[in-house]
């Protein structure tokens, strides 16, 4: 019997079949990445970003398949790693746009969101290059969208999409000379194929050999320390686990105790289960801690030294083509940075500006032969730029003067390009996002015929107080619908050290209501000061 349609179930198991495939074959996909790229390798990197995406769905409290896309899309923005891990992340967002407010698939609308993904990934990067996986992802999508009347189910369908795309694959290394050089195909595109090979075997109830289970098996880390060399090491022992049954945990409090144990600290708190990485020379003190508050489970501790030792010195002396440093304001932040693939992060921001040292200390430490800087603060654009002229390599400076633009530019990066081409790529994605911010007064002032007090909440957009209020959530509604317009598809939030879990999702959800054409994601950001930042795409 043929399958008419794909339901919210069916399409969790899709994906979870995919992310299991592309797991399994992850190291075959690794070998395939010939480019020397600073973000690791590719299989993965996209199997840690597409895991991340399925580990969400316990979340999803109305099954259907909107609500499942938009899950595994807003799972792989947060958990992206590498170029890879973003050019999926942004296929899984143009997918999840495909399946906008519908309960299910037949093969019209599958194929629309199969082209759409091509689509919004496409957008996403400044200049795509073709032979990689964006091609891949674009064959597969024109094929489906012009094969929707070709087809009476789901099953065959589906396989001649994977099977255009796969002919496509083949072709890569006719595109991309350094491929047909290698005598590979183009890793990310394989990896894709992967996936939605996993995804078929799904919906025709196919196994994959293994047993399908996201969560068993070697623990994907929460922090990617690679970027990371011997003499950074303080603390010894890399310790990472998850702590079960842990509803009255108090993450705040836990947070501040494993800093007292070391540093490079994540506690990250979902519901019963809280997610924690340190390091430390202690690992013992923060299991007791932990094991007094819930039972633990997937617990990984490894000696960074240990393994840089082994590592040996070899490959230190060879430089990578690209680094990245960005100044972060937040921790939450300083994760979604290293995600996208920054190599150093320095904390700082407003009333916190780092010195032109500071980011020589960084540029330093890094073995690249361009060095990309994000300041991200316009008060701290010149300090970066006096760096990148003192400094004997060669540094770039990109004058982000918010995280939004920071994230937008990381996004245009390709790692195929040219410092020259990837600066004019980088700086131009800057000008495409609209960021705003909410803080708050200082002392009584009057600008722009607005009367302000102290302590009263302001609206910020384009370096001027456009609103001010009482209502933090009001005050900030007020200033997204300044900032949208017509053509607006992404509202972007990233809420403050201070500001309540539960006060940034109501407005989130409030937000969706407001702009019903728009997709509105929140992310922990941390940062002192300013309650929300947000950002429109």
């Amino acid at each position: 019997m043929k399958t008419q349609t794909i339901d919210g179930e069916m399409l969790v198991k899709m994906f979870r079949y995919g992310a299991k495939n592309l797991e399994i074959n992850k190291r075959i996909v690794d070998e395939l990445n010939v480019f020397p790229v600073p973000d690791g390798d590719t299989g993965t990197n996209m199997s840690l970003t597409f895991n991340h995406s399925v580990s969400e769905f316990d979340k999803i409290e109305i099954l259907n398949v909107y609500s499942v896309a938009k899950t595994a899309s807003s799972g792989a923005l947060i958990g992206a790693r590498g170029n890879s891990g973003v050019i999926l992340s942004q296929l899984l967002r143009g997918f999840a746009e495909g399946c906008k407010g519908q309960d299910y698939l037949d093969v019209g609308l599958l194929g629309n969101a199969i082209k759409l993904a091509a689509d919004v990934a496409y957008k996403a990067v400044m200049k795509p290059t073709e032979g990689t996986i964006l091609t891949v992802a674009r064959e597969m999508g024109e094929f489906a969208m012009a094969k929707i009347n070709d087809y009476d189910g789901l099953e065959t369908y589906l396989l001649d999409v994977i099977n255009h795309g796969k002919a496509t694959l083949q072709k890569t290394p006719e595109m991309l000379p350094v491929l047909k050089e290698a005598g590979v195909v183009d890793a990310g595109g394989q990896g894709l194929i992967c996936i939605v090979e996993g995804a078929l075997k799904a919906l025709i109830n196919e196994e994959l050999g293994v047993e399908i289970e996201i969560n068993s098996g070697s623990l994907d880390k929460f922090v990617d320390d690679s970027y990371m060399k011997a003499e950074d090491i303080t603390f010894g022992y890399c310790t990472e686990f998850i702590i079960k049954n842990a509803l009255e945990v108090n993450d705040d409090e836990l947070r501040e105790y494993f800093n007292t144990l070391g540093d490079c600290v994540l506690v990250i708190k979902d519901d019963e289960i809280v997610k924690v990485h340190l390091h430390t020379d202690h690992p013992g003190l923060a299991l007791e801690r932990a094991g007094s508050l819930g039972s633990l489970t997937r617990l990984k501790i490894d000696n960074m030294r240990e393994q840089f030792e082994d590592k040996g010195t070899k490959t230190e002396t060879i430089p990578k083509p690209y680094g990245f440093i960005a100044v972060s304001p937040g921790d939450g932040l300083t994760k979604l940075f290293k995600d996208l693939g920054v190599t150093q992060v320095i904390s700082g921001g407003q009333t916190m500006n780092p010195s032109t040292q500071d980011f020589l200390n960084e540029v330093d430490q890094l073995n690249a032969e361009t060095i990309f800087i994000f300041p991200n603060n316009s008060n701290i654009i010149m300090a970066a730029k006096q760096a990148s002229e003192i400094s004997d390599k060669q540094v770039i400076v990109i004058p982000s003067k918010s995280i939004p633009q920071c994230i937008a530019s990381m996004l245009a990066f390709s790692p195929e390009a040219q410092a020259a081409e990837n600066r004019e790529a980088m700086t131009a994605a800057i000008e495409n996002v609209a960021t705003g911010e909410v803080t708050y007064a200082v002392r009584d002032t009057k600008i722009n015929g607005l009367k302000i007090k102290k302590s009263d909440v302001i609206g910020i957009t384009n370096g001027e107080i456009k609103f001010t209020g009482k209502s933090i959530q009001k005050v900030t509604r007020d200033l997204l619908t300044s900032m949208v317009n017509e053509d607006s598809e992404l509202i972007s939030i990233y809420y403050g050290k201070d500001t309540p879990k539960e006060e940034a999702n109501a407005l989130a959800d409030e937000l969706t209501e407001v702009f019903e054409d728009c997709d509105v994601e929140i992310h922990y950001g941390g940062q002192p000061l300013y309650y929300y930042i947000v950002s429109v795409e």
